[in-house]
């Protein structure tokens, strides 16, 4: 994922991949040369709106994006550009191991579906915040994520693994080992659906302290209630990609990857069983507290 162009959803539970993780996922140019575009304008943008709630008069005007004088954007989103996130990773803690597979990643289809070093880290922090020791993650891919998690739990503590691709696993076994945390992590192959009501089957019911979902996307919302059958009270669900690249921001954008996204992002916000927040980091991350 390119670094804090999105938004990730934070639930107490993750999404398990049902698709191959290759499937209908947006190609690496066409989001590369999106992204790119998107820098270069957003800047100045936001700096006009930012402006032009500023000098709104009282007539009430309505301000490009949404600010107006009496719902202003009173900061305007960051203009990420290329240096600053240059600087960004240069002052974030990223382990020698998780360097090696970003690199090694970087040379795979489908590579921008890993998360970035500073989604990471910010992982790893919740991991620790929330004295986790017990974690599931829907959709594995080559494994940096649940590395970055695996690394702050206590020695006693499990991550379940969940992905529909074994040539992912292949990868991540290889860094799960370099990282010294094979003996953490419980490996599902398949299905991710079936894999939670498997977990829910065998008395799984309320024994994972946190949950990160990044998986097949029209499969969120089937994963968000069975994550909120897994997650304790008081646990976090966090679910990667809810901003989609922009796309879920352009009503042009009708395909059903993007619509389920729109949908999920809506009902989550509305769900009184989690209390919520969309961050722009990675893709997007929303954060739930189950209540």
């Amino acid at each position: 994922m390119t670094a804090l162009h999105g938004a990730l959803t934070l639930c107490t539970g993750r999404q398990l991949v049902l698709n191959h993780p290759f499937a209908a996922t947006p190609s690496r140019a066409s989001i590369q040369t999106t992204a790119t575009s998107r820098r270069h304008h957003r800047g100045n943008k936001m700096r006009k709106r930012a402006s032009s709630v500023a000098n709104a008069g009282d007539a009430g005007d309505v301000v490009d994006g949404g600010g107006s004088p009496d719902d202003p954007w009173n900061k305007a989103p960051i203009d990420l550009d290329n240096r600053l996130y240059g600087y960004l990773l240069a002052n974030t803690r990223e382990p020698a191991v998780l360097r090696r597979l970003r690199v090694e990643t970087a040379t795979l289809r489908g590579s921008q579906m890993q998360v970035p070093p500073e989604q990471g880290a910010f992982m790893g922090l919740l991991v620790e915040l929330m004295g986790a020791k017990n974690i599931i993650e829907v959709g594995t891919y080559t494994g940096y994520s649940s590395i970055a998690m695996a690394l702050a739990l206590p020695p006693d503590g499990k991550l379940v693994a969940c992905d529909v691709s074994e040539p992912s696993f292949e990868v991540a076994r290889k860094y799960w080992a370099e990282a010294g945390v094979t003996d953490k992590i419980d490996e599902r192959l398949g299905d991710a659906k079936t894999t939670l009501d498997d977990i829910i089957a065998a008395g799984g019911t309320g024994t994972f302290d946190i949950a990160f979902v990044d998986a097949d996307k029209r499969g969120y919302w089937g994963y968000f209630e069975k994550l909120l059958e897994l997650v304790r009270p008081g646990g976090l669900i966090a679910v990667d990609n809810v901003l989609w690249y922009g796309r879920v921001a352009d009503p042009e954008q009708v395909d059903k990857q993007t619509v389920a996204i729109r949908d999920f992002n809506a009902r989550v916000a509305a769900d009184q069983r989690v209390t919520h927040s969309t961050i722009p980091v990675g893709d997007g991350l929303t954060l739930c507290r189950v209540r």
